[in-house]
């Protein structure tokens, strides 16, 4: 059954939903969503989990293929309905599994295979700047799209031009309804040189934004703005103040946001409201299909897509298992839990794989570092690409470092015991005593942020050195390798099925001279009481069986005869 939670209502006959859960998709489901007029699908912060969360999340398992199937068969309903449905792309497309490399080669193409609408840029597609080169070439990703690729605040540094379209029209071919998309990005500050992101007040005050809105390239009946940034983000605020002031506060305004991985929904306005639909894959904004390989709603051309990331995946080498984790490990969990990924990191990889127990040396990183759990059971290349896809180049920072300096830059150091890490949260491996002299490392991604908190505290200024041929996917694929070996752990368990073998015939061989000897014992008084003489005259028997002994006239047995008693000395005796 469908769960759905209207986004806002307004006046015209447009709606927006977002649909929280699924239950089941067994038969043809997709009829039973309320369609309207202008109808919206939107994927966001993916990163590139195009084969979905499987094997370690069944109940969020959905492929690229399956959310195409999914789309085909809604849309035909939709047609069905003379009823318009749009498909978009919210941005973080790239930084996630191994099918993300760099340039992202591999993944444009599976990309290139989905019907979207739209797509606006994330903040994960501009950090290198060889992302940059290969999606703006002539054959590009970009120039696939036709247009259809937005940034409205995004723009390259050597051409001033924009990363893509500033905004896009589209007309729906039944309703007619002409809806107008802008593609916004947050006020990113820590792009690749080759970018340029433009602040978003800056923006809407310039004279293109101002133009569209008041119709100077054609009318429109909505708004939907592809805005990669928290769904609760005051820039969308200043957004929707410069929509209001032009096109009116009735105007039907969406905002489809991402970039905090949550689901979320903020009403802004009885216009106007922003939905976030999750992230890697686990919600589809407008309806969320927890699939289990419904094999009923896949097409044809979601199969194709399907065996095609299943191709391009073994191509990568992906599914090659490098280990077996002995539980699953918790990216939130606090740092102090038994099953947090990051004490797991800081105190059993950093030690032994970059310091060698060395505990004069100190790692910190921030915790935005990682981005999925590490599941019990088979891992392979893929599941540590997902834990730690950005493949961090490890530096040290300074040597000789005062531990009461490193204190005062970092203040309470490791206070989440307890607490849900979040992606800011600075982490620290070791224990730090404020008269002892430490090493300092750190990731590529942290150098800015730990040199100002040093030089802050400090008054020094430090000149981090790169350690050769050191990422964090090495350290952690070592130390998986080395310390969670498949083998060992497949031969403690056949030792384990052999001991409980051995064990069952043990207690069985017990068992059974445990029964042999009581009924030796039976036997042997049995024939204590019986003559050694069947014909003895003075053994007499009456009517019912019961036999006697002339002597002492003492019954001996109730269940026997006296010709069954004979007939068991002689060896051949069975119970009746």
């Amino acid at each position: 059954m469908f769960f759905l939670k209207s986004a806002f209502s307004m006046k015209s006959s447009l709606k927006v939903f977002l649909i929280l859960s699924i239950l089941s998709t067994s038969g043809s489901q997709s009829s039973m969503v309320p369609l309207q007029d202008v109808n919206i699908l939107a994927v966001t912060d993916v990163h590139s989990w195009v084969a979905g969360q499987q094997p370690h999340n069944q109940n969020d398992n959905m492929d690229y293929g399956d959310v195409l199937s999914f789309y085909e068969r809604l849309n035909a309903t939709a047609a069905e309905q003379e009823k318009d449905l749009f498909f978009v792309m919210n941005g973080d497309w790239m930084d996630g599994t191994g099918i993300s490399t760099n340039p992202p080669k591999h993944l444009t193409p599976i990309l290139e295979k989905m019907p979207f609408d739209a797509i606006t840029v994330g903040n994960h597609e501009l950090y290198k700047n060889s992302t940059i080169e290969f999606i703006t070439k002539d054959d590009g990703f970009i120039n696939f799209w036709k247009g259809r690729y937005l940034s409205s605040n995004v723009y390259l540094t050597d051409t001033n031009e924009p990363l893509g379209s500033k905004y896009l029209f589209l007309q729906g071919r039944y309703s007619k309804r002409t809806i107008l998309f802008f593609g916004f990005l947050y006020n990113m500050q820590d792009h690749c040189k080759s970018t340029e992101v433009k602040e978003v007040q800056t923006v809407v005050n310039e004279p293109w934004f101002e133009n569209v809105l008041g119709g100077g390239d054609g009318s429109y009946d909505a708004i939907v703005c592809l805005s990669h940034m928290d769904a609760n983000d005051e820039l969308l605020s200043i957004i929707l103040h410069k929509i209001r002031t032009i096109a009116g506060s009735s105007m039907p305004v969406q905002f489809i946001t991402g970039h905090s991985h949550q689901r979320k929904f903020n009403q802004i306005d009885p216009f106007s409201c922003s939905f976030e639909p999750g992230k890697y894959l686990d919600t589809l904004g407008f309806t969320l299909i927890g699939m289990n390989r419904a094999d009923l709603l896949k097409t044809r051309s979601g199969q194709d897509l399907t065996n095609l990331i299943g191709k391009t995946e073994s191509e990568l080498g992906l599914n090659e298992r490098v280990g077996c984790a002995p539980q699953t490990y918790n990216l939130t969990a606090g740092l102090h839990e038994p099953d947090s990924l990051w004490g797991f990191y800081l105190k059993q990889v950093i030690p032994q794989e970059l310091f060698q127990y060395n505990d004069s040396k100190l790692f910190i990183q921030t915790a935005g570092g990682f981005r999925s759990n590490l599941y019990e059971g088979n891992v392979t290349v893929d599941d540590f690409i997902k834990v730690s896809p950005f493949d961090d180049d490890f530096y040290l920072a300074t040597e000789g470092l005062l531990g009461r300096d490193f204190l005062a830059a970092f203040k309470e150091i490791n206070s989440f015991s307890t607490k849900t890490l979040n992606w800011g949260d600075p982490v620290v491996s070791g224990k730090v005593e404020e008269d002892r002299m430490y090493d300092i490392y750190t990731v590529d991604f942290d150098l800015g942020f730990l040199g100002k908190a040093l030089n802050q505290s400090t008054g020094r200024i430090f000149n981090p050195k790169k350690l050769s041929g050191v990422t964090s996917n090495i350290i952690l694929r070592r130390y998986i390798n080395v310390s969670w070996d498949c083998d060992k752990e497949d031969k403690d368990r056949l030792l384990v099925v052999k001991y409980r073998k051995s064990f069952a015939v043990g207690m069985a061989m017990i068992l059974t001279t445990f029964i042999l000897w009581n009924f030796y014992k039976r036997e042997k008084i049995l024939h204590e009481k019986v003559p050694n003489h069947c014909d003895r005259e003075e053994r007499q028997h009456d009517g019912n069986g019961m036999i006697y002994n002339s002597d002492n006239d003492h019954e001996i047995d109730s269940k026997a005869t006296f010709t069954q008693l004979c007939e068991q000395r002689s060896g051949s005796y069975e119970l009746a």
